[in-house]
Parts: C-alpha cells; structure tokens; sequence
C-alpha cells in the first residue's frame, strides 16, 4: 500500500502531470475528428496542422518568457507584422535605403524588432507601469509603424529563397516546421536546464524573494522581452514567407490565440510555472481545433467559443491539480 500511495504521490507531484489533462484531450479529439472526417490523423493532414501552428506556435514561445517572469507582452502580434514587413522591404523595395540578401534582411529585422523588446523591457524594469498597459500601448504604436513602413500596401514579388522558407523542404518536412520545432527546443533547454531559466522561474514566482537572494531581477525582467519580440520577428518572417506577401495587419488577433495556446499548456499567468512542452501542446491544440472543425465544415464563430471554452476548462483544471498536488504534500 505504501508504495502504491509513494507512487501515486510521485506521479501527482510531478510537474508533467498537469498537462495529462490536456494530452487526453488532443486523444479524445483526434479519435472524433477522425471518426468524422477520415482525413485527420493522415500524413498530409498532420503536416498542414504543424504548418498552420508555426507562427502562433512561436509567439506562444515568445509570451511564454514574459509570462513565466511575472509579466506581460501584448505587443508580440504588431512586432511579429513588424518583423515580416521589414523583412521583406530588406530584400525588395529596400528599408530606408537599404536592400539586402535574405539572411542578412532576417538579422536587420530581428535587430529592429529587438528595440521594441528594449523600450518595453526599460519601461516595465524601471518604472511601475502596469506590463499590460506598456505593451498595449507599443501593441497599438508599432502597428501604427508596420502601416508607415509599408505605406498602407502589402509588401509583395518576394524571391523564391525568401518562400522557400515556407514551401521548401527537408526530409519532406517544411522548413518552418524544422524552424518551430527548433525554437520549441531552445525554449525547453533555456528554461529547464540554464541557470538563466532558473531566475525567470524564480522571478515569477516571487519578485521580492529573487531579489533578496541576490538575482538581478530587473535585467532578466529587461532580457525576457527581448527575447519575445526577437521570436515575435521570426513569427513574422515565416507569417509573410507563407503567405508570399507583408500585409500591414499580419497577425491581429494572434495575441489571444498565444494566451489561449500557453493558458491551455499549463503557463501560469500569474507567472512562474510553465513547460516548454506544455506551450508545444497547447499551441497543437489550438491548431488542432481549427484543422478538425474545418473538416467537420464547422464555422469559424464556433471555433472561438471552443477555444474560449478550453482557456476557462484549463485555468479550472489548472487550479484543481494544485489544489490535489497541495494535498499531496
């Protein structure tokens, strides 16, 4: 009996049990959609899914950071347009005069995008403004940019290397997925098992404690939004290399869908907790619904109660499994 309660106890408190909720869920409906359509578990399905969740996947990356530091970024889905746009202004038109190749357009724009990152991360760490006002105001100020910068038109007649960042393959796989499953990588091991991780955890989970054990908490808090809005721009480049075009309204809306992905994956936003693992789920969830009520010819106003549905039954099951863990102590 005692090994069983020790087992038991183990797998309750172990930080993975969480998101076995959320793991039979992608169980249950992939067996219904499947069942409905036919076509959802196939090959070509899954690979249309994993391409569908590549920019919202790596914005999800790119919020987890602030979040699980005990902040906010808004501001990702008007940097992610940023990104996209100077990108492709770098290697058509030209940026402000300048006209690049494609790598050295991607460095220009991550360098760019990062000076959002640097504005928002000076004013959270050394002022008392609210994260959440902060970004929503850069959210609303570099989308006012992205339309400047492109002149109120879509930035289009992109070169084929800069699609091929979409459309072309390795190992039959896209390489924005090999992109996404990258950045899910680097997040898993900077979080889980960097020094660096260690303080954004402890940074979120309590501000004050950090400090007086001698972390820089203001740096971190500062680094943390760089890194959001460089990932941000990454999302933007593969947003426009899919679509083959910069729109200036690029990505509105996906900042809810971020959220809704790192809520669903366990990121708590009240800050420190959250898996990379956890960010990666939700994020296939997300796109997950969409693809499968798609084939069941199921309305996109349908799809958003879904998705809202979901946020509020993970938050529940969220502060359930911390309640039962509590107990378990």
């Amino acid at each position: 009996m005692k090994n069983k309660k020790s087992i038991g106890s183990a797998v309750k408190n172990s930080k993975y049990f969480e998101l076995s909720g959320l793991i039979c869920l992608i169980l249950i409906y992939s067996i219904f959609v499947q069942a409905k359509s036919g076509t959802f578990l196939t090959i070509p399905n899954i690979n249309n899914i994993l391409k569908e969740i590549v920019v919202y996947g790596i914005l999800s990356c790119a919020l987890a950071f602030p979040l699980i530091n005990g902040t906010f970024d808004l501001s990702i889905e008007s940097t992610c347009a940023l990104g996209g746009t100077v990108c492709a202004l770098l290697v058509t038109d030209g940026f402000l005069g300048i006209k690049t190749n494609l790598f050295l357009a991607i460095v220009i724009a991550t360098a760019v995008c990062s000076l959002i990152g640097i504005v928002n991360g000076l004013i959270v760490a050394k002022t008392k403004i609210d994260p959440f006002i902060v970004t929503l105001g850069t959210q609303t100020a570099v989308r006012g940019l992205v339309y400047i910068v492109c002149n109120n038109s879509a930035v289009t007649s992109l070169p084929a290397s800069f699609k091929n960042l979409s459309a072309g393959k390795i190992l039959g796989i896209s390489v924005s997925i090999w992109i996404l499953l990258l950045v899910f990588v680097v997040l898993a091991v900077v979080l889980g098992k960097t020094a660096y991780g260690r303080k954004i955890y402890a940074i979120g989970g309590n501000y004050q404690a950090a400090y007086i054990s001698g972390i820089n908490v203001k740096t971190i808090r500062f680094s943390t939004y760089v890194i959001s809005a460089a990932l941000s721009c990454i999302a933007g480049i593969l947003s426009t290399a899919r679509v083959g075009s910069a729109t200036p309204n690029a990505a509105t809306g996906y900042t809810t869908i971020a959220i809704s992905a790192c809520a669903i994956g366990g990121v708590s936003l009240g800050g420190g907790k959250g898996l990379a693992i956890g960010v990666f789920l939700g994020s296939l969830m997300m796109g997950m619904i969409t693809n499968g009520m798609n084939l069941m010819f199921i309305g996109s106003n349908w799809q958003l109660v879904v998705r809202g549905c979901l946020m509020v039954a993970a938050v529940f099951y969220a502060q359930w499994f911390h309640k039962v863990s509590s107990r378990e102590k």
